[in-house]
């Protein structure tokens, strides 16, 4: 496929551009990094609190960029701020009538995002169609049922398996995928597959690593957002996604068992593990100035939608104390 984002090969050029940005992932994947300062807690002056005073007010410690940290919380004189501890987690007027797997399926991916993802397919093959004059459109059936192979495929611990093998006629692998579709027509529409309008992409490139499929991640995280309120207690960290693919944004990190991938940043519910929000980790756009604060801003972004509500975050990975856009 001329695309890079369904193309599964890699070639030694992709390596040399992986390793490049590997060590720039290094850094940023390092709990600090050379733009955040670090508060070297055996530095710290530690002023204790007078034993005769009243011994809830604790200890104070300064930082060299002399900010005080309290052992003791201060809360305004008008308001006290808690956790909203009243706020549910659960379905959504969208979800809580779901009568089967497929209504489910429809309230993540929609039908108006099929239909994106066909006028885009389908357009891409009428631009092609001096390659193959007998390819017949993409139907909205054959896309769910396409999309239905990845994820059985995936849930049968197939995903990194050849196409060639799963349509195979051994006794030992599911014949599910030959029920569905053929071989050839499989690979022609991964081949046509698009999630946006191709003519305009390489504009958008200049600006945006994440083009080829920014629209219809935007539609999948506000359906993410719609179908499920989360409770008082939110997780914020970082998915590695192995993947050997040709991608722009593909990292190479040598500690990780997967050692090329993809960053996510996820924002989760804390007890049902709920995946509230999900942000792709790109890296920095050609000539872009190196990024600062990148944790600081990731929660800022992630947390966006629970914006007007008090939530307990846990597990940031960024030092937000030293930034007054979190408090």
């Amino acid at each position: 496929m001329d695309d890079n984002w369904l193309d599964g090969r890699s070639d030694d050029s992709d390596n040399a551009h992986v390793e490049e940005s590997g060590s720039e992932t290094e850094n940023i994947d390092s709990e600090t990094t050379e733009n955040e300062e670090e508060i070297d807690l055996e530095k710290l002056n530690l002023e204790e609190s007078d034993p005769d005073e009243n011994y809830t007010q604790g200890c104070s410690y300064s930082s060299r960029s002399d900010m005080v940290l309290s052992s003791t919380p201060s809360y305004s004189s008008t308001t006290k701020h808690h956790a909203n501890v009243n706020l549910t987690s659960g379905l959504t007027e969208l979800t809580a009538h779901v009568a089967s797997v497929e209504d489910a399926f429809l309230c993540f991916i929609s039908e108006e995002m099929l239909k994106k993802i066909l006028l885009y397919s389908n357009t891409a093959e009428i631009s092609n169609r001096t390659l193959d004059d007998s390819f017949e459109e993409i139907s909205m059936v054959e896309l769910k049922g396409f999309i239905g192979l990845l994820l059985i495929s995936g849930l049968l611990g197939k995903s990194r398996k050849s196409i060639k093998s799963l349509w195979t006629r051994n006794s030992l692998e599911s014949p599910v995928f030959r029920a569905i579709i053929s071989r050839n027509r499989f690979e022609t529409i991964v081949f046509y597959l698009r999630f946006d309008d191709k003519t305009t992409r390489e504009e958008r490139k200049n600006t945006d690593k994440f083009a080829a499929i920014r629209k219809i991640w935007l539609d999948f995280q506000n359906n993410l957002n719609k179908c499920y309120s989360v409770g008082p207690f939110v997780t914020i960290d970082e998915q590695w996604v192995g993947f050997r693919g040709k991608c722009p944004f593909r990292q190479f990190i040598p500690k990780k068992s997967d050692k090329y991938g993809i960053k996510l940043w996820l924002c989760v519910d804390a007890n049902s593990y709920y995946v509230f929000d999900a942000v792709p980790y790109t890296g920095r756009q050609s000539g872009q100035d190196k990024q600062k604060n990148i944790g600081v801003n990731i929660v800022l972004q992630l947390m966006k939608p629970l914006f007007g509500s008090e939530y307990i975050v846990k597990n940031i990975i960024c030092r937000f104390l030293q930034n007054k856009q979190t408090n």
